[in-house]
């Protein structure tokens, strides 16, 4: 009787080591996926921009050290926008590509509220990144065909100088 109960025993060891092992590896890949995959889709990619009270936001990507201009002023500038990202293939206009800076009075409503409140902020020589949401660039219009209405912009804004 002892004798039969050994194999059995050490058979059962065996197997409940099995069964513990594949179920530990079981679980470890089915609990790391989920947690990584959601800590993936919680990363802010915008986490260290500064966020307006507005709901712009902006990153400067290079400082600049010149005035900032006063509402009223003329402002030449450099931009490029997309839409969804700034990796986007979706560039829908850039003045850089032209090679012809963009010129406009900063406040007087002549661009969108967006770039009024940014390059109210900016010094000559400065460079951002912004995010405008929609109420802060075209809304629910959209514009001309090829800004959806509600979207979201990406901008790479330069303030060259004022005028």
């Amino acid at each position: 009787s002892t004798q039969n109960n050994a194999p059995r025993s050490s058979l059962t060891t065996s197997n409940r080591r099995d069964f513990l092992a594949k179920s530990a590896a079981t679980v470890a890949t089915t609990v790391a996926l989920p947690k990584a995959s959601i800590a993936d889709d919680s990363v802010d990619p915008y986490a260290s921009y500064t966020t307006t009270e507005s709901g712009m936001k902006y990153l400067v990507t290079k400082e600049g050290d010149g005035a900032v201009p006063s509402s009223g002023q003329t402002v030449k500038a450099h931009y490029t926008g997309w839409l969804d990202s700034f990796e986007s293939e979706k560039k829908f206009d850039s003045s850089r590509d032209r090679g012809r800076p963009f010129t406009f009075k900063v406040g007087a409503g002549q661009v969108i509220r967006g770039w009024d409140e940014s390059f109210g902020t900016m010094k000559i020589g400065e460079r951002r990144n912004i995010v405008l949401p929609s109420r802060l660039a075209y809304g629910d219009r959209g514009a001309g065909g090829v800004i959806p209405g509600g979207a979201t912009l990406y901008f790479d804004v330069e303030l060259l100088g004022i005028l």
